[in-house]
């Protein structure tokens, strides 16, 4: 394929830059997964107007062209899975299409995603797929308004892959994902044009399909294949309170029946073909989040947990209750934050590193002393009010030490949980940086995510975990891992450290996710509640799923990109040989 012919053709049509220069090939060949593929060329669109103009080209030239091109987004490439990695044309947003558009404040109700603890919807915001997390949190903070549903990785991940992966993070408890708090977007779809996506009734939806373009045509086959398959997909949804596998096709319609819905009761949620569909189905070009206040009188339960069988206990007491946070790290995770303790600090300066390691003297000495737990576990409240959040953690304690009484607990706000956050927010960059280093001087151990953002819900856990040991057990002569994640959601980030320029540690990777998956899938759980599917566990989905539910996955993609040019093989196509085949 002329690539440099094809450069020349975007180049003229083009506001933005393109390049096949193979250093900027390189640095889009990887992400923070395991996997390289080097892409065909990069582009850097400056507006809605250049993708569409993209993705006319990409159709106009297939259909003349034996060889096919194909469009895959990319963001800040902080995503763990490779959904952001293909032979492709790849369509890079961060150099421009960054801005920050608008911050309204407002009355827009409440909602809720956990029982009858709802919260206000005080404002939307909205902002371009290319800007980092942070930029916009400071822009929504100037009026205390927050978008809770950032990941681990807020200070180094972009709108738009939160959106594409259905991003969620330490607040998901209280707040749910990503899908819970796109207002709207907007999107390229297969035929070049831009539209607007957002949820309607059935009238709203009637009166779309009536336009015949082709929004209209995939709102109404959508429509079809859902309604005549609703009870299989509504089975299929699965039962953990996260999830970010498969398309979301159980959400489109929020009714309790067709039937319902067709009567003027619930929505046809049109985000929802987008949000976690990892650049399959469209590109985005605009998202509108809901936004809510923020909350910023913290008070937290730290709990020391010996005993696998308290864990589920203290969900179950604390989930009655209106926390924002129910996480965990173990005993790992401290270990080997201790072991690498001085990197936490390299960054820090000096007194702000004294008094970092002042903090940690306690927690020294339990190590030194073999005193660590087998599982930290943080359980943090917030409100706009100190006095009304001091009597809910109050509360929580007091229900804590009734029902489990010989629980290791207490209370802690300001400095002293901060550094409880502090850890489990830099330990995870902490493995990140150690794992770029080693992976650009081509050794030494780094992160392995492959069995990184399993599910199941907390009742299983004392048979579960022990289980789950048992399995990464069998390799812990090659792998070195931690467990850590949203316990509220029965969420763990499972993240091996392995030498991975090692073939025999390679060859093992399909095998322990065959096992750790299939144990997950067990217990009812997903096989990645927040980090999607891409490289790492499309081949997986139809263990997850079944065939039937394959099948409809397929034809909804086959609705949305007909011609299959957006980030082909995620989702649907990847095997376990590709597993293999782009491992670095």
């Amino acid at each position: 394929m002329n690539y440099l012919e094809i450069q020349k053709q975007f180049s003229e049509i083009l506001e933005g830059d393109v390049t096949i220069d193979e250093h900027e090939l390189v640095s889009h060949s990887t992400d923070w997964s395991l996997f390289k593929i080097m892409p065909d060329m990069i582009v850097y669109p400056k507006y809605a107007q250049d993708i569409e103009k993209i993705v006319s080209f990409v159709n106009e030239y297939n259909s003349i062209s034996k060889e096919k091109l194909s469009l895959t987004a990319r963001a800040a490439g902080s995503g763990m899975s490779g959904g952001s990695l293909n032979h492709s044309i790849i369509i890079d947003v961060t150099k421009y299409m960054n801005e920050i558009i608008d911050v309204t404040p407002g009355d827009f109700g409440t909602q809720s995603v956990r029982g009858n603890f709802s919260y206000p919807i005080s404002g939307k915001g909205t902002v371009q797929p290319g800007s980092m997390y942070i930029p916009f949190e400071k822009e929504t903070m100037k009026y205390e308004m927050l978008m809770p549903t950032f990941p681990a990785s807020r200070k180094l991940c972009a709108i738009g892959g939160m959106v594409a992966n259905n991003g969620a993070g330490e607040k998901s408890l209280k707040y749910g994902q990503n899908k819970d708090f796109v207002e709207s977007l907007k999107v390229v779809l297969a035929d070049g044009n831009e539209y607007i996506l957002k949820s309607l009734n059935y009238d709203e939806l009637r009166k779309l399909i009536a336009k015949r373009h082709f929004l209209g045509k995939i709102a109404e086959e959508t429509y079809e294949l859902i309604k005549k398959n609703f009870d299989l997909i509504k089975s299929k949804k699965p039962i953990t309170t996260k999830n970010a596998a498969g398309y979301l096709l159980w959400d489109v319609i929020n009714a309790k029946s067709i039937k319902e819905f067709e009567k003027g009761n619930g929505t046809f949620d049109m985000t929802k073909l987008v949000v976690g569909a990892q650049g399959t189905t469209g590109l985005i070009t605009e998202v509108t989040y809901k936004l809510a206040p923020v909350e910023d009188k913290e008070e937290m339960i730290v709990s020391f947990v010996n005993d696998i069988h308290q864990l589920p206990k203290i969900v179950e007491v604390l989930k009655k209750h209106d926390l924002d946070t129910i996480e965990l790290y173990d005993d790992n995770t401290f270990k080997i934050g201790v072991k690498f303790f001085k990197d936490f600090i390299k960054d820090k300066g000096f007194f702000q590193a004294l008094s970092y390691s002042l903090r940690f003297l306690p927690e020294f000495w339990m190590a030194l002393t073999g005193g660590v737990p087998k599982f930290v576990v943080l359980a943090e409240s917030a409100d706009m009010n100190a006095v009304k959040v001091h009597e809910e953690v109050l509360a929580e304690f007091e229900d804590l030490k009734k029902e489990i009484p010989d629980l290791k607990s207490f209370i802690v706000k300001g400095k002293a949980s901060q550094k409880y956050w502090d850890f489990r927010h830099d330990s995870f960059k902490l493995l990140t940086e150690h794992s770029m280093k080693s992976r650009a001087e081509g050794s030494g151990t780094r992160t392995a995510p492959f069995i990184d953002d399993i599910a199941v819900n907390p009742e299983y856990l004392p048979e579960y975990i022990p289980r789950l040991v048992k399995i990464l057990d069998q390799y812990k002569n090659e792998f070195e891992y931690t467990i850590a994640g949203h316990l509220g959601n029965g969420n763990f980030h499972i993240i091996p450290l392995a030498d991975m320029n090692k073939q025999q540690n390679k060859d093992h990777i399909v095998e322990i996710s065959e096992k750790v998956y299939a144990l997950a899938l067990e217990y009812n759980g997903s096989i990645t509640a927040e980090h999607n599917d891409g490289i790492v566990r499309t081949p997986f989905l139809p263990q997850m799923f079944g065939t039937d539910m394959m099948k409809i996955f397929k034809k909804f993609k086959n609705i949305m990109d007909p011609k299959n040019i957006f980030n082909p093989g995620k989702k649907i196509g990847i095997t376990k040989e590709d597993i293999h085949k782009y491992l670095a």
